[in-house]
């Protein structure tokens, strides 16, 4: 719980109390590799923070997996459609590292969101940094090449060509394998 802490202490200006409140509505869960946090097709009723491990979020297309993204320590996971629209969702969300996140479920975010008017904020931090890496993301996929996409992840992500597998990343590239080492030769 100690990167959480830090993370809403250094975002976000809740007193001792409301720390504490906002800190006993979350569990603690441990994910091994390859299990889900959420499957394409379930209703997804929670979000979590990742305190170690590594998530990808995938849809399956044409019977192959399409890496959407990849979350970190100190990440949240959920997927916001299937969330607030309370439709099935897409995305899978799976661990590719053994994870312990802090799991919070909707009833309780709305319940603390009443409680707690500064929850809000952090709920429109969450919104506001979706929408923007989401709008970043189809920008990048729309407008430039892979060799530059995979830049971006170095810059932006340097810790997943240590941790992701290869095939991963050319799926979130949207190359295949082979190519993926040719720009990786190059740069």
């Amino acid at each position: 719980m100690n990167n959480f802490k830090s993370y809403i202490q250094s975002n976000f200006t809740f007193s001792e109390d409301e720390l504490g409140k906002l800190l006993s509505c979350f569990t603690s869960k441990n994910y091994n590799k390859k299990d889900f946090f959420l499957k394409s097709g379930q209703y997804c009723k929670k979000v979590a923070f990742i305190e170690k491990g590594c998530f990808i979020y995938y849809e399956i297309i044409d019977g192959e997996e399409k890496v959407c993204d990849f979350a970190f320590e100190n990440d949240w996971i959920t997927q916001y459609n299937s969330l607030l629209n309370k439709v099935p969702s897409e995305l899978n969300i799976r661990a590719i590292e053994n994870a312990e996140v802090l799991i919070m479920d909707l009833p309780k975010i709305e319940e603390l969101s009443e409680s707690l008017p500064k929850i809000g904020m952090l709920r429109a931090k969450l919104a506001e940094q979706y929408f923007t890496e989401s709008a970043k993301k189809a920008s990048q996929l729309a407008n430039l090449k892979a060799e530059e996409r995979y830049k971006i992840l170095l810059s932006e992500k340097p810790e997943a060509l240590q941790r992701i597998p290869q095939y991963h990343i050319a799926s979130y590239l949207g190359i295949k394998a082979q190519s993926l080492s040719r720009i990786r030769a190059k740069t």
